[in-house]
């Protein structure tokens, strides 16, 4: 599959995604689910991140185009792969979440997981309401790449979700191995 780039084939990324994280997460034993700490995230900890990650993308899509800041580029929004690499360099330098970012996992596994995908079916639902022109007339801030056009922070949305499920995938096949 290409990257996705127009608001079509977001919100078609982020329907896979909820499956593929989704389907993830509920494979898990509730053991698996719950190991680790504050310090060394637990599966339910990278969740409860995507989760409190998620909402505040979705409840930006909900508001009134003029509660957003106009975006006043002249050169196009990143793409997926541009968006990417930003966050790669960045954590790179060892930035880490904090504040509200910061994961407290309260809940069941299958609470956790219901709370997921009714914050992409939200994402996904008001994602429906923009067009590819708004997408990249107005700005999002983001808390450590700054701001962001609406569609790269869908995009970045896509990667860290894609992000977190690698993370996870890798470090339970090294505790299974």
């Amino acid at each position: 599959m290409r990257e996705p780039f127009t608001q079509a084939e977001i919100v078609a990324a982020l329907g896979q995604t909820q499956a593929e994280v989704g389907a993830f997460f509920a494979e898990l034993s509730p053991e698996q689910f719950m190991h680790g700490n504050a310090e060394t995230w637990s599966p339910a900890h990278h969740l409860h991140h995507l989760i409190v990650s998620n909402q505040p993308v979705a409840s930006a899509l909900a508001l009134p185009r003029d509660r957003l800041p106009a975006r006043n580029a002249t050169q196009p929004s990143r793409s997926y792969s541009d968006i990417r690499a930003l966050y790669r360099e960045v954590l790179a330098t060892g930035v880490k979440a904090s504040g509200r970012f910061l994961p407290d996992p309260q809940g069941t596994q299958a609470e956790l997981l219901t709370e997921f995908r009714q914050t992409l079916d939200t994402l996904q639902a008001k994602l429906q309401g923009w067009n590819d022109v708004d997408l990249d007339a107005y700005t999002l801030a983001h808390p450590v790449l700054g701001p962001l056009s609406v569609r790269e922070m869908l995009l970045f949305t896509l990667y860290h979700n894609a992000h977190h499920l690698a993370g996870v995938q890798n470090k339970t096949q090294m505790e299974n191995a």
